[in-house]
């Protein structure tokens, strides 16, 4: 049987809206997750991260959304690998004559999911790299989104990406020592959801923005603060509404 981290939970203290726990092995923080724990994901909590990071909560279990996704994922890196050059180098502004190619990351079973071994607290998986010239020059981040409004700034351009998504490039930019990301995203219909294998990336359906990383020095401190606060004092921050029902999965595991 598979092991359940709800059995390490010590209290569930309705008052302070807390649940205390004890666990012996601490999951990293990746860039999935730095976001939520700093409240710039909307589809997760800080309380949500929390009960994933002490292994109390195993995560969403896959749906359409999250299928496609990865479906998608080595078909959108294969588009672009395919005229890496000739999509890029303008944009990247590399030397005339420079080749630009896609470098695939190490396996997840391969790797054991995490790309950065050499940081004790921060880690995570790219979903590739840019090389220029024989050598990385961009982080490649890997998107499928259902709208183009979350990506559109002011002008009516494809230029924007959620400070949700910035935080986890940028701070696997950080972790390789690179300044700027490739965000490479597939726009689908919700029919396209139900159907991932029979959709093609086209140019009328994908976008390409570049940017340079975030200066993750402020957010990496603050995560680790939040870090020692939360995870390794063996609690919660307080849950919200939001968390219901993640609140009552960790009750029904529960044995007074």
């Amino acid at each position: 049987m598979a092991f359940d981290g709800r059995r390490n939970i010590i209290e569930i203290n309705e008052q302070e809206r807390t649940v205390y726990f004890e666990t012996w092995k601490n999951k990293k923080i990746t860039g999935a997750k730095i976001g939520a724990m700093l409240g710039y994901n909307e589809h997760s909590t800080p309380f949500k991260v929390a009960c994933e990071l002490a292994g109390l909560y195993p995560g969403d279990r896959p749906n359409k959304y999250i299928d496609a996704g990865n479906t998608l994922e080595p078909v959108l890196r294969n588009y672009l690998g395919r005229s890496a050059t000739a999509m890029l180098g303008e944009r990247l502004g590399v030397p005339e004559g420079t080749q630009l190619a896609v470098e695939m990351p190490s396996p997840k079973d391969m790797c054991g999911y995490d790309h950065f071994h050499d940081n004790r607290r921060f880690g995570g998986m790219v979903d590739g790299y840019i090389m220029a010239g024989g050598r990385r020059h961009s982080v490649l981040e890997i998107k499928t989104s259902r709208g183009k409004d979350r990506w559109t700034g002011p002008d009516g351009k494809i230029s924007e990406v959620p400070m949700s998504y910035m935080l986890q490039a940028s701070l696997y930019a950080e972790l390789s020592r690179i300044d700027s990301v490739v965000f490479l995203v597939g726009f689908l219909q919700e029919d396209d959801y139900d159907r991932p294998a029979f959709w093609r990336p086209r140019e009328d359906n994908t976008a390409i923005i570049v940017k340079e990383k975030l200066d993750m020095s402020g957010y990496m401190k603050d995560a680790e603060d939040w870090y020692r606060e939360y995870i390794l004092s063996g609690m919660t921050p307080e849950w919200t509404d939001a968390d219901a029902e993640l609140l009552k999965y960790l009750k029904a595991g529960v044995k007074w």
